[in-house]
């Protein structure tokens, strides 16, 4: 858990600024730059409240499992705040939600609404207020899906960002001549195999725990296949096709061990819009046929109409000594920050 001194030092020489901050659009180029954890949320209100229902209903919705992880890891690490601790060290926490009890004339009827930028630059910032517990509890639930998915979206959104400070371009323009795509990955990253059929590319992390370095793995594979009908999306069809591509491109470390999807624990899959198209996103875990090496992974499907197929950009990440929740958050960036290559046109000499 952060402490208030950690604040201190990142927003002190900024403070002054808070005052004139809010969510308006000119104000932003002011504002400082976001505090605290990632996957962390502050929850500011009265010890009553956060014990009572509308805490009550903030633990049912972000201490929810995050999707397909091999151990259990809440979607968001909530830390209480008493309002009277909420000064100018706290404001530009990343994630801020507010709960009001009061019976006020803007809280007769409980409202709940979701700011970006109020204090600080890639906030979130959200406001819930009612009269009763009953109706701030309610007002929460009701909007516990957007949410969930706003947080989520927002922590992936910062993860892109970052990695796109320090882009790896030979990749990247490599990815658009060989896949006719692009993704943005971060310059530690490395080719493992190119073929026609499959890319993976492959990145090498160390971490520290337990005054020991251990290794950490992400990992990214690219295919295509031609698209004959809308059955290819379905849940049975994605995994088909991916356990047969990894078997055929994805060796173990020992003689005929392969990666293939762990069914013991059921995937997790949704049909969803992606840069305007259709797709389904697949989230699961992997294991190495042959060996003890496993973990979580994020698959997106796209439909490519320039070329009538299908392609697949998946992730996933190795770390047996670590959490898995935010490596896969930024597994996530990466493979949702695909686009199609457009090829440079040359300018014509005059």
């Amino acid at each position: 858990m952060p402490t208030q001194a950690n604040f201190k030092c990142a927003v002190l020489a900024l403070a002054v600024l808070f005052a004139s901050c809010g969510s308006q659009e000119g104000a932003r180029s002011a504002l400082t730059g976001k505090v605290g954890a990632a996957g962390e949320i502050v929850v500011v209100c009265d010890a009553i409240v956060w014990s009572g229902a509308a805490g009550d209903t903030l633990r049912a919705i972000f201490d929810q499992p995050f999707p397909v992880l091999p151990q259990y890891e809440p979607w968001f690490d909530l830390v209480h705040l008493e309002p009277e601790s909420f000064d100018r060290f706290w404001k530009p926490h990343r994630n801020i939600i507010v709960l009001e009890l009061a019976d006020r004339v803007d809280t007769q009827t409980p409202d709940v609404k979701i700011f970006k930028e109020k204090y600080a630059r890639e906030q979130l910032y959200v406001v819930g207020k009612a009269r009763d517990a009953t109706g701030l509890a309610s007002a929460l639930n009701a909007r516990s899906p957007e949410l969930l998915s706003a947080f989520h979206r927002i922590e992936v959104d910062r993860y892109a960002r970052l990695i796109a400070l320090s882009e790896n371009e030979v990749i990247h323009d490599e990815l658009g001549q060989l896949a006719g795509l692009n993704l943005t990955l971060p310059r530690d990253a490395r080719w493992a195999k190119k073929s026609s059929d499959f890319l993976w590319i492959d990145r090498q992390l160390t971490r520290m725990k337990g005054g020991d370095n251990h290794d950490v793995q992400q990992g990214f594979f690219v295919y295509r296949e031609p698209y004959t009908s809308d059955s290819q999306f379905s849940m049975q069809a994605r995994l088909r096709k991916r356990n047969e591509v990894l078997k055929g491109y994805v060796p173990g470390p020992n003689p005929r061990s392969y990666m293939t999807t762990e069914m013991r624990y059921t995937p997790s899959y949704e049909e969803v819009v992606f840069n305007g198209g259709f797709s389904s996103e697949l989230r699961g875990l992997w294991r190495i046929e042959g060996d003890y090496m496993g973990g979580p992974f994020y698959s997106l499907t796209v439909y490519d109409e320039r070329r009538g197929e299908l392609v697949t950009v998946e992730g996933y990440a190795y770390a047996p000594f670590f959490d898995k929740r935010e490596y896969m958050r930024e597994v996530e960036a990466i493979v949702r920050s695909l686009t199609w290559y457009e090829a440079p046109t040359s300018t014509p000499t005059p």
